[in-house]
């Protein structure tokens, strides 16, 4: 692996966790009362709030589809545009996976006495992984990579699962942040949910990133000394 595709994963891990956790660390602070921003910012409003995050989501989306543009070279106003719609429908994609999710996991929970930070962790990660793999998914299509797409958008979303279990598990056991167990005006689930988020997105934008790369790697190997 060379210079130039260290710094091409590299730059995707950054751009994705700027704007895409980013966008979630903006909605927790415009919620309010979190240990993020223990102020409400907006009025009580639950529809005022819904519609300040789907465009902090929207804005979000559309800077990360213009940063791959640029960093790929492609067509920009599709990118952002697709970018744009696909992460400013996650919101609706995470409540119903984290409804889903929840059934499942409470169901189960019936069953056996588990700390509160691993239902956080089976609840969560699941939402996670589809999250990132369908966004991973939206921007391969867009670059025309449709024969990579399918596992590239698997790899994608198990990665950014593993780098939120990987913050999370920090957290826990080498801070001792955990949830059930918050401590007041420190931090509460949110704000780690938060940093596990970042997580998520450096390793899967990274991982984007990687497949992105070789994707290139590839293409070039198989130009033949007749083609060029």
């Amino acid at each position: 692996m060379n210079t130039k595709t260290i710094t091409f994963i590299a730059l995707m891990g950054l751009l994705t966790t700027v704007t895409l956790a980013g966008s979630i660390w903006l909605s927790l602070y415009l919620a309010g009362g979190n240990s993020i921003n223990p102020s409400r910012i907006l009025p009580d409003n639950n529809t005022v709030l819904a519609a300040a995050m789907i465009a902090a989501f929207l804005l979000a989306g559309a800077l990360w589809g213009l940063g791959i543009a640029l960093l790929k070279k492609t067509d920009v106003k599709a990118m952002v545009k697709a970018c744009a719609l696909s992460w400013g429908l996650i919101p609706f994609v995470f409540i119903a996976g984290l409804g889903f999710s929840l059934g499942a996991i409470f169901k189960f929970g019936n069953t056996i006495n588990f700390r509160y930070n691993y239902y956080y962790l089976m609840i969560f990660l699941p939402v996670i992984g589809i999250v990132t793999g369908i966004n991973g998914w939206v921007v391969i299509s867009k670059l025309g990579l449709k024969e990579l797409r399918k596992k590239a958008s698997i790899n994608i979303g198990i990665a950014s699962a593993l780098g939120f279990l990987a913050v999370s598990l920090f957290l826990q056991f080498v801070l001792g942040w955990e949830v059930g167990y918050p401590v007041q005006g420190k931090y509460a689930m949110l704000t780690l949910l938060h940093y596990c988020n970042i997580g998520a997105a450096l390793v899967g934008g990274s991982v984007l990133g990687r497949e992105l790369a070789r994707s290139i790697n590839s293409s070039v190997e198989n130009i033949s000394p007749n083609d060029s």
